[in-house]
């Protein structure tokens, strides 16, 4: 069965079917999954640094693009159906704006089009939440059904001028308008106005949140990784001490997936992809030195941390990250203890959609899994940073 049919029941709630999407990306990019269950404690860090966010966004402009859609369709109070139909058109007339206007990369729906499944609105449902974009806390399909109440109300009570029949749709009154071109030419590029709105938006996060500060401070979006951000010392050190413990989670943790493939490597008989992930395993261990990662790691407070940001992550998980943290301490990082917590781990999250226990499992193995370095989403904020720094140097008014 296809992993996308398996959440059919999500269909119309928006928020969650958002968050299901992630999993299903994750499990049709190979290199993405989380094999072994670390996913909870992740995403403590990326919710933290980057709330709102989501591995499926691609570019800022889209917190406006879908307000802007909305308020077209719900200031017209049609029936929910109606107004779901109407939106659905003018997002696959956005997606040809987009193309038309020469952006190749990152329009959702660039290839089907038409026959998109899960389309932008849904992907930043979530997001325009919160951001504060949206007041309604509903599903699309509620909140044109509350659109729709608004509009016969404003209706009943208007005399006839404009400032009376004003709709309210939900959404922050003080965004830009949108341009007159939208739906027929356009592209990622926002104006000096937009840059400075979404500014301002992710500058109102909680001060807990990492985006929140880069957008009121950051002068650049450069680094590979968060942690190599060139303002990192102008930090508060709330902000400081929990991306240090994200870059020693980042380097410790990458052994476990090299570990699993290439115990898979060995089960299939394949040399040259058992030689790929020795060497791997060796320049991760250069690495790892190198970068300090264990050296001096308080994993009490770094425990501390993580259930304070996601309470739920289970016993499990921490027995099982504990454990192998432990043997990287002690340099058994490949014996036969690490191979045993590893088989283990896998087992217990898949049972007979064990690889390493299951022949039939193994086969669909592609050579390599669950194998992408924990960013934290780094690369979804830093491009809504990029975005809206060039909008403020160099967007048109």
């Amino acid at each position: 069965m296809p992993v996308s049919s398996r959440f059919g029941w999500l269909d119309h709630d928006d928020a969650h079917r958002a968050q299901m999407m992630e999993v299903i990306k994750l499990f049709q990019d190979q290199g993405s999954v989380d094999e072994l269950g670390i996913g909870s404690v992740r995403d403590a860090f990326s919710n933290s640094f980057f709330p709102g966010t989501s591995v499926l966004h691609t570019r800022a402009r889209y917190l406006l693009f879908i307000p802007w859609l909305l308020t077209d369709v719900a200031r017209r109070g049609r029936p929910v159906d109606e107004s779901r139909k109407a939106l659905r058109e003018a997002e696959v007339r956005l997606i040809k704006a987009l193309l038309a206007g020469g952006e190749q990369s990152n329009v959702i729906g660039s290839q089907a089009q038409e026959k998109l499944k899960t389309m932008p609105s849904q992907v930043y449902w979530p997001a325009l939440a919160t951001f504060q974009l949206r007041r309604w806390d509903t599903t699309i399909d509620g909140y044109f059904r509350k659109a729709s109440q608004h509009a016969r109300r404003s209706a009943e009570v208007s005399t006839g001028d404009a400032e009376t029949a004003r709709v309210d749709v939900g959404l922050d009154s003080a965004l830009p308008a949108p341009p007159e071109e939208l739906l027929t030419e356009t592209t990622f590029d926002l104006t000096y106005d937009e840059a400075d709105t979404l500014k301002a938006v992710f500058a109102r996060l909680p001060s807990s949140s990492l985006l929140g500060w880069l957008a009121a401070n950051a002068t650049t979006a450069s680094g590979d990784w968060v942690w190599q951000h060139p303002q990192l010392g102008d930090m508060p050190d709330e902000h400081r001490a929990r991306i240090d413990h994200a870059r020693r989670l980042h380097h410790v943790w990458h052994g476990a997936p090299l570990l699993y493939n290439l115990m898979l490597a060995r089960q299939v008989e394949d040399d040259a992809l058992v030689e790929l992930y020795e060497e791997s395993t060796e320049d991760w261990l250069e690495d790892l030195e190198a970068e300090r990662a264990l050296e001096g790691w308080q994993r009490q407070d770094f425990w501390a941390l993580v259930r304070q940001l996601n309470p739920r992550v289970g016993a499990p998980t921490v027995a099982f990250v504990n454990q192998w943290i432990d043997l990287v301490e002690a340099g058994d990082n490949a014996g036969d203890h690490a191979e045993r917590l590893v088989r283990d781990r896998e087992i217990r999250l898949k049972g007979r959609r064990s690889r390493i226990a299951y022949p039939d499992a193994r086969a669909g193995w592609s050579g390599g899994a669950g194998l992408v370095r924990l960013d934290y989403r780094w690369r979804v904020a830093q491009r809504f940073l990029d975005d809206v720094l060039a909008g403020l140097s160099g967007g048109a008014v």
